[in-house]
């Protein structure tokens, strides 16, 4: 079997035109602050941290995300120094 037979049922990867969001030390501190003011880690949603934080070119699938590794890390201290520069 050559290889353009099998890549005809294989999917093309489609980049996406948007870059990668890279997290600062900055930005997560926002975004700490902005879980804090909505009453914890446990209490916040991710849609209300989005108008909490009012940063451009943010979207709810990276607080999302980035909620889900903060709460792992959160319980985790050993892990913090490394996360702070995620």
């Amino acid at each position: 079997m050559k290889s353009s037979e099998r890549s005809s049922s294989a999917r093309q990867y489609k980049k996406s035109q948007l870059p990668r969001l890279r997290w600062t030390p900055q930005l997560h501190q926002h975004f700490v602050e902005a879980i804090q003011s909505l009453g914890g880690k446990h209490k916040a949603t991710p849609k209300r941290i989005l108008q909490q934080m009012r940063v451009k070119g943010l979207r709810i699938a990276h607080i999302k995300s980035h909620l889900q590794v903060y709460i792992y890390i959160y319980r985790l201290p050993y892990m913090w120094s490394i996360f702070i520069y995620f």
